[in-house]
This record gives structure tokens, sequence and C-alpha cells, in this order.
């Protein structure tokens, strides 16, 4: 009996832990597409654009994001696709050669600059070098 209700328990709680995982794609996306900009980069008054710009639109299906960043003045933009991925305990999304790490910050993160929706990407080590790039992110 009890070894039972330990059984229940347990699965419960994995039932539970995995009901609250989310899609990464998913929370960016929203349900269709969602435009985001790199925080603390501001554009001059006149039409060109400043180093550090970027906007990254993501879009649930196709799973794509159009990345746009500030190249010589003017924004550039490419098109990335984008994939989900788990290992050791870590998921996210992956996107021109790199995996990232997904976590939405609250708006007194100091990140974010008192942006309600802020999230932040960090790049996951590669196993060639442990430098990381982290993208702080608001709609």
């Amino acid at each position: 009996m009890l070894r039972t209700l330990l059984l229940f328990t347990l699965s419960s709680f994995a039932l539970h832990l995995s009901a609250q995982t989310t899609d990464p794609l998913a929370e960016l996306a929203g349900t269709t597409t969602r435009q985001w900009n790199v925080i603390g980069a501001k554009s001059a008054a006149i039409s060109e654009c400043v180093p550090g710009e970027a906007q990254y639109t993501f879009q649930l299906k196709p799973a794509q994001v159009v990345v746009k960043e500030c190249e010589a003045g003017a924004m550039k933009s490419r098109t990335e696709a984008v994939t989900n991925w788990s290992a050791n305990g870590k998921s996210g999304i992956a996107f021109g050669g790199a995996r990232y790490e997904v976590k939405a910050l609250p708006a007194t993160a100091p990140a974010c600059k008192g942006n309600a929706n802020c999230m932040r990407l960090v790049t996951v080590p590669d196993g060639k070098t442990d430098a990381t790039r982290t993208l702080y992110l608001s709609r």
C-alpha cells in the first residue's frame, strides 16, 4: 500500500512538472508571430540605425526567426530556421548555429529596464568554447 502511494505520488509529481514545461519557441512567437527588440540599443533620430540594434521576429509555423541587425548604418535581415532542443536537463531553441536557453524575466530585472515583456536568451557552450552570448529582448 505504501509502495503504491509513493509510486502514485511520484508519477503525479512528474506529470505536474511535464505539464509546466512550455515550448520555448511558443514563448517567443506566441500563437503565430511576435517581434522582439534588443534592450538598450536605440536608433538615432535620423534614419540610420546604431550598432547593437537588432530585432527578432519569431514565427511558430514554419519555425523560424527573421533577424534584423544594424550593419553599416542600415538594418540587414536574414531568416533562420528554429528548432527546439533538450540535453542534460536543459532545453531551449537553436538558430543561426547556436543553442539558446530561453527564460522570461520580470520587468524588475535590471537588464529589462522596466520592460514588462522581457526575455533572456543565453547561448549554451558548444564544447569548443566556454564563451556565451546573452540577448535581452523586449516587445
